[in-house]
């Protein structure tokens, strides 16, 4: 098992986790990719097939790839953030009805977050679907509350982020971080 110091910043579609991501990211810290928009986004301007819609498996596996390579490029002892993780695609599997892929229980057993899990609450108000993201409302909602479950079964802390403009969220999310660390030693 591997354990390193990457927050995940999760939760439902359209909830405001890749502002924050962005936000994080200008200000230096490592950050991830949404890799699964990434990877949605590059099949349909070339006209691929690996696509959650046409070829499921693929999708997923492509993904984790992205993920593990991430997770892997980080350096022991650095703070990054990642927009999603792995237990995302177990919560977007059984939300799809699929049975869990080993793969994906294997590879989150295997590759540990950090223990404090932030998420993004549903938020009408800022919430917007795409040609990528194309739940409605309903179904993010839906979608988060197996986001939930996926890492509350992998016993992730979670924390809730509070529904503020995003750069007060980026502070909150900074000085729990904080109180974190100081709780850890």
């Amino acid at each position: 098992m591997m354990v390193k110091k990457i927050y995940v910043i999760t939760g439902g579609p359209g909830f405001g986790k890749t502002q924050l991501i962005n936000e994080l990211r200008q200000s230096g810290y490592l950050c991830s990719q949404e890799f699964a928009r990434d990877l949605i986004e590059n099949q349909i301007q070339t006209g691929g097939e690996i696509l959650p819609w046409k070829r499921p498996k693929f999708f997923q596996e492509e993904v984790l790839k992205m993920r593990i390579s991430f997770f892997e490029s980080v350096p022991e002892q650095t703070i990054a953030f990642a927009d999603r993780a792995i237990p995302d695609q177990i919560a977007f599997a059984q939300y799809k009805g699929f049975k869990t892929p080993q793969i994906l229980l294997d590879s989150s057993r295997k590759f540990r977050y950090a223990t404090e899990v932030l998420v993004t609450p549903p938020w009408p108000e800022i919430f917007c679907n795409d040609e990528v993201r194309t739940e409605t409302f309903e179904e993010a909602v839906s979608i988060h509350k197996f986001i939930l479950k996926a890492y509350s079964d992998l016993n992730y802390k979670i924390i809730e982020l509070p529904l503020v403009p995003v750069i007060q969220r980026k502070e909150y999310l900074l000085q729990t971080m904080l109180n974190s660390k100081k709780n850890d030693y």
